[in-house]
């Protein structure tokens, strides 16, 4: 007979405030008894400082403070930082620091992301997807690092992770939101067929609408990157208001798609990240599909 221990996701993210846009499941999971730990990689230290925040000295030390407030609001573990640096992207890319991600051994990344899980032993892991959402290096090398360290884990045995599943947006989504952020966003130029996913592919669908509330104020937790506080979540001024607004559709509905997996799946799509790990101590529930 399998022997049952407490439900375990890992989480691994590249920024504080990449948590945001999947923390419906990760509220729900917590609520519902299971470990979470969220590991990131960098602090985040390349990102710019909005203007309301005033001067900040060491912006890398006031994120990691942000993403534990972050955590703390979704009632999840405090995170565990890896010590790298954050690489920027496009222009500002910073090509010439050894310790930012993208140019780390990935090899370096993949044993490092290996330590958390052999002291976290989680039964899933959840990253990026392929393209990184958006191409950002450090998305893309933590993606290509956890989807190494689930395979190399399987030196581990009996507590390896049983399933790595990869946050992405569908293409209706996506396409939605670029055209809401048109010359203004991260998805600026990006094609939806690559960048997001068909709704076939998606293994796991969570319905979060009754969650966009709390995401909302683990998003004003980084006040360094969007310039929202708690209050203005409660009561938001306009140009608040139609920030929030922008974000409502990408984050009513979470969606996953399977990485790998040591174990059968039995159906498809899954109910939940956990159906059918027979270790994990843990009640299956409905989330709610997306028609194919």
């Amino acid at each position: 007979m399998t022997a049952l221990r407490r439900a375990s996701l890992l989480v691994v993210l590249a920024h504080p405030d990449d948590e945001i846009f999947h923390a419906g499941m990760l509220m729900h999971l917590s609520q519902r008894g299971v470990r979470v730990t969220l590991a990131c990689a960098t602090n985040g230290d390349a990102g710019k400082s909005h203007p309301s925040v005033g001067t900040v000295d060491d912006l890398g030390a006031l994120r990691a403070e942000e993403l534990k407030l972050s955590c703390k609001r979704l009632g999840i573990d405090p995170p565990v930082l890896l010590g790298f640096h954050d690489s920027a992207r496009g222009d500002r890319q910073r090509h010439d620091d050894a310790r930012a991600l993208a140019n780390v051994d990935m090899r370096e990344v993949e044993a490092r992301i290996r330590e958390v899980i052999e002291a976290v032993t989680p039964h899933v892991l959840l990253t990026f997807d392929p393209h990184g959402g958006y191409y950002h290096p450090d998305h893309l090398a933590v993606h290509r690092a956890t989807t190494a360290a689930f395979f190399s884990s399987g030196a581990m045995g009996a507590t390896a992770p049983e399933r790595l599943f990869y946050g992405t947006m569908l293409c209706e989504v996506f396409r939605g939101l670029a055209e809401r952020t048109r010359g203004r966003g991260i998805t600026d130029g990006l094609d939806a067929n690559v960048f997001a996913m068909a709704p076939a592919m998606i293994a796991v669908s969570f319905d979060a609408a009754s969650f966009v509330q709390r995401k909302f104020r683990a998003l004003a937790a980084h006040r360094s990157a969007f310039g929202v506080t708690e209050d203005m979540v409660s009561s938001p001024p306009s140009g608040v208001r139609e920030m929030l607004d922008g974000f409502r559709p990408v984050f009513e509905r979470e969606v996953f798609v399977l990485g790998g997996t040591r174990i059968a799946t039995s159906q498809w799509p899954l109910r939940d990240f956990f159906d059918g790990i027979a270790s994990a101590d843990f009640e299956p529930a409905e989330f709610g599909g997306v028609s194919c």
